[in-house]
């Protein structure tokens, strides 16, 4: 049995006990998947020559600048407008440099795909991939992702920005049944049909999803620097676990299907005690509520596309509560963290 092995074998049960939802797996199967399995640290590893970059916007780089106007992309200006195609929000605020696709690719000296968008939900993710030309059987192409958590919705059926919002301006949020997340068991679901979808696509291709981090690791300074009381902070921090359990959950799975190189990266402990909260510390991996220019687009009936960008001293920009640039720095650890030593350094 590989390294870890027994451990692995008790979270895969749990797993498809509670997890699978429409697919069916005997207990038998999933042992046998998983003793099957190799470790992720002693994984063979083929040559990488091409990373992609999918998801939504803590894959894209929102948060890296305050203002919407200092991103290298917004994307094309179908985005918006056709939803049977649309691969994220009209600004997709995309840093093509800073963010770890690019840069784990120019350390393996491979090609950069760059599909990720801030907006993106989980039913975009196949637009994405078809966009991304991925070419064969996936092998040599190394996809990374984070997605979930634009699909988040609450009780009164908020997504999650707008559930931080209303913490920020009404007190006690966390103790609303309305403001609880409602949608989890649906999230799980979307997930593993789109992970099993690629796996099945691209049996040999690598897929790193990426956790989100806990925002607001909160201290005596929180509510004085976001707005947010310490107990509002620690809800939302659990929230976040919620979310990463569910994400997990959908990724193994996944692999015992597909058995296909896909896998959950935690970032939890590269972002331990650099949240939102710590003003304290000047390299904050999470920045609190950031205020700068937003940019969007609308069409008009015969077509026309406009663009509207909003600069106020009182706006709020989307890069509040996302990662700042040691922020990637830390996904950027945790990706590189998560593959095997020797494709990193093949010396």
């Amino acid at each position: 049995m590989p390294r870890g092995g027994i451990a692995s074998v008790h979270l895969a049960l749990t797993v498809v006990f509670r997890a699978v939802a429409t697919r069916t797996v005997t207990a038998t199967l999933v042992v046998a998947a998983i003793v099957a399995a190799p470790d992720v640290a002693g994984a063979d590893a083929g040559e990488i020559d091409r990373v992609v970059t999918l998801g939504d916007s803590y894959s894209s780089g929102s948060g890296i600048h305050r203002n919407a106007s200092s991103y290298d992309d917004h994307g094309p200006e179908a985005h918006s407008f056709d939803r049977s195609t649309r691969l994220g929000s009209s600004a997709c605020q995309r840093e093509l440099d800073e963010t770890p696709g690019p840069r784990l690719a120019e350390q393996l000296d491979a090609d950069s795909v760059f599909v990720a968008c801030a907006g993106a939900v989980i039913r975009e993710i196949p637009a994405q991939v078809r966009t991304a030309d991925i070419p064969g059987d996936g092998s040599g192409t190394l996809v990374t992702m984070t997605i979930g958590g634009n699909d988040l919705r609450t009780g009164r059926d908020e997504n999650w920005p707008d559930a931080l919002v209303r913490c920020i301006t009404s007190a006690s949020c966390h103790r609303s049944d309305a403001n609880q997340l409602a949608n989890l068991d649906d999230i799980r679901r979307d997930l593993l049909d789109t992970y099993l979808s690629i796996g099945d696509e691209y049996p040999d291709i690598t897929v790193r999803v990426l956790g989100y981090p806990r925002l607001m690791q909160s201290d005596r300074w929180c509510e004085g620097v976001t707005g947010i009381s310490r107990s509002e902070a620690d809800w939302i921090d659990e929230q976040v676990d919620l979310l990463n359990r569910e994400i997990e959950t959908a990724v193994t799975v996944a692999r015992i299907r597909t058995g296909a190189d896909i896998r959950f990266v935690s970032v939890l402990e590269e972002f331990d005690n650099h949240g939102a909260c710590r003003f304290w510390q000047r390299d904050r991996f999470v920045n609190d509520a950031v205020f700068g220019d937003s940019f969007r687009r609308s069409q008009l009936a015969d077509g026309t596309v406009r663009e509207h960008w909003t600069d106020s001293p009182l706006n709020f920009s989307t890069a509040s509560f996302h990662p700042s640039s040691k922020g990637y720095d830390a996904y950027l650890d945790a990706l590189a963290g998560s593959l095997p030593t020797s494709l990193l350094d093949p010396r």
